[in-house]
């Protein structure tokens, strides 16, 4: 046998080899130098939009406040150099606020979850107190009249994010206790789930106070609804990935190690990667979340400042879920290019 035909005889295996390789290549996951470059950019743009909202608005929000504080919290915890002066400046305005629920309760669990060193005992009472005679919540209107997801959901989805709230704290612990009790109904429904934010605090809760197989079951469905692309839509049907179901999770896969999801973790964060803007942020069709109709031209006020507030939220998401991927430091880096400032 001469030797092109014995090198067209191994040019399939050659081929095989080199999908292989390459396959082998696209689900690995990206370098950390990558991730902290992105988180930094994804920090900076949540900050300066932080500065914007606090400027000109007068509430929290469940979007909003919370959420910064909650990055830039993770931020600190994997050696990324915050700028103290403005954190506490976030800090101290969001305490200032913390009790005004005019937006929607929802937030004072967001709140809690974003910074769990702060007993916030005060917010604790409002939490219990807001508890209803059925055991639920009331979700704020973002909640449940806005998004595509019906009020059952919402509703169930709200008491699982309060009690998460209530479960920051040990000291917490007997009221947490009497609040699931209570809440027993709603958190024993078992209706399928219409969003993938529903299944991530579906896996946070069971994370936080049920089985490691209920955990790895809901991990399990989270990954199976995985888009090609490496995302997520915010509704499980929806076909068009998006930044705030991809954070979300993104964030819930690691939650646990078992099992490890190392692909579906990569992909994720590759998506990601890929579609983060300039400025920081990702982009997000709010159509795709939301059910109001903004369409005709005198909703371009309101589309506009929604759309605002559904970048920021999609954004602080895909950070929080990004950080995760990036181990836990000692001490923040100094002089370190992760290095974050609002005012850049």
């Amino acid at each position: 046998m001469n030797s092109l035909s014995l090198a067209w005889r191994l040019l399939p295996l050659w081929l095989g080899v080199l999908f292989a390789t390459a396959q082998a290549e696209d689900t690995g996951r990206p370098d950390e130098a990558r991730l902290r470059a992105a988180l930094t950019k994804g920090l900076t743009f949540l900050a300066k939009e932080g500065d914007t909202w606090m400027n000109e608005k007068n509430c929290n929000s469940c979007h909003t406040m919370p959420l910064l504080l909650w990055s830039h919290r993770e931020a600190k915890r994997r050696g990324f150099a915050i700028d103290e002066k403005n954190f506490k400046e976030f800090v101290d305005w969001t305490n200032e606020r913390s009790k005004d629920t005019k937006a929607g309760a929802d937030v004072l669990a967001y709140l809690k979850m974003a910074m769990p060193d702060n007993p916030y005992p005060e917010l604790t009472k409002l939490i219990t107190d807001l508890q209803q005679a059925d055991g639920s919540w009331k979700p704020g209107g973002q909640f449940m009249t806005m998004q595509r997801r019906d009020g059952k959901e919402a509703t169930a989805n709200s008491a699982r994010v309060f009690l998460l709230g209530l479960g920051t704290q040990s000291a917490d612990k007997d009221v947490t206790e009497a609040a699931q009790e209570k809440a027993k109904g709603w958190l024993e429904k078992s209706e399928p789930a219409r969003s993938v934010e529903t299944l991530v605090f579906r896996t946070l809760y069971a994370k936080r106070y049920g089985t490691p197989e209920e955990v790895a079951t809901l991990r399990a469905e989270i990954a199976k609804l995985q888009h090609a692309d490496g995302g997520w839509g915010w509704m499980i049907a929806e076909e068009h990935s998006d930044p705030l179901a991809t954070g979300e999770a993104l964030y819930a896969l690691q939650q646990a190690s078992e099992p490890p999801l190392a692909n579906e973790i990569a992909r994720a964060q590759r998506w990601l990667l890929d579609q983060q803007r300039e400025d920081g942020g990702w982009a997000i069709d709010i159509t795709r979340v939301s059910k109001i109709d903004r369409s005709k031209p005198d909703k371009a006020t309101s589309f506009k400042e929604a759309t605002g507030i559904y970048t920021f939220w999609g954004s602080a998401w895909a950070t929080i879920g990004l950080l995760e991927g990036v181990p836990v430091a000692e001490k923040p880096l100094q002089n370190s290019p992760s290095t974050v400032d609002s005012k850049n």
